[in-house]
């Protein structure tokens, strides 16, 4: 006799209100790349057996943010530096579609919605708020990907900057990032509102290659010998 449908829903959302909890922690930064991830303190902690501990991490791990390693344990995958660096050449190009299709695509009301969030990440760092940065920044890309019209790309863009959470937090703190970042949002929006398709994409090329060279800061401080190598 199949479950009361009240019992099949909790079964059913026991793995995604895990899974759900482990991408916020990861997306959040409370879990890092490398940190062990532990099954029996996760059944604890949700009251649940460990086999919706295993699904929810199970499809994480082909999500690739979680490593399952036999008799090594579950760690928060940490990319290679290779890995990143594909990562951003795959997101650099993706997101260009995406101000490639605005330019053509975006009603009035979005562009004027782009244009306020761009300028409030504009004035957030200039006064170094980091908090209204991100708030800012998140509602100005949520705003090109509706803008664009294909769910499709969109699905593709929000997996790859999930997976470059950690990556992207660590850029944000290099002095004067946030700065530079508010200025090519300006870049993309120029081309989007000029319906100006390829200097929208190119813009947002430039924007992503710029956290790729951000990134290759941060690998070359570390080997030149801590403080060293900042600029």
């Amino acid at each position: 006799m199949p479950a009361p449908a009240s019992t099949a829903d909790a079964m059913t959302s026991q793995p995604e209100r895990i899974r759900a909890a482990l991408l916020s922690a990861i997306e959040g930064g409370t879990l890092q790349p490398g940190d062990a991830v532990d099954e029996k303190e996760l059944a604890d902690r949700f009251g649940v057996s460990r086999t919706p501990v295993r699904e929810a991490l199970l499809t994480l791990a082909a999500q690739h943010l979680v490593r399952i390693v036999p008799r090594s344990g579950i760690h928060v995958h940490a990319p290679a530096p290779s890995e990143l660096i594909g990562m951003l050449e795959a997101l650099s190009e993706v997101e260009a579609v995406v101000a490639r299709l605005c330019a053509l695509r975006m009603d009035p009301k979005q562009r004027e919605r782009m244009r306020r969030l761009a300028d409030a990440t504009r004035k957030a760092a200039a006064r170094g708020d980091r908090h209204a940065y991100e708030a800012a920044n998140e509602g100005f890309h949520d705003t090109l990907y509706e803008g664009c019209g294909n769910e499709i790309v969109v699905e593709q863009v929000r997996q790859l900057r999930l997976r470059l959470a950690a990556f992207r937090r660590r850029v944000r703190d290099q002095p004067g990032r946030l700065q530079s970042a508010a200025a090519e949002h300006d870049a993309v929006v120029a081309g989007i509102v000029d319906n100006d398709p390829e200097r929208a994409a190119q813009a947002m090329r430039e924007h992503i290659i710029a956290k790729g060279r951000a990134f290759a800061d941060l690998l070359w401080v570390p080997a030149n010998g801590g403080g060293a190598g900042r600029r």
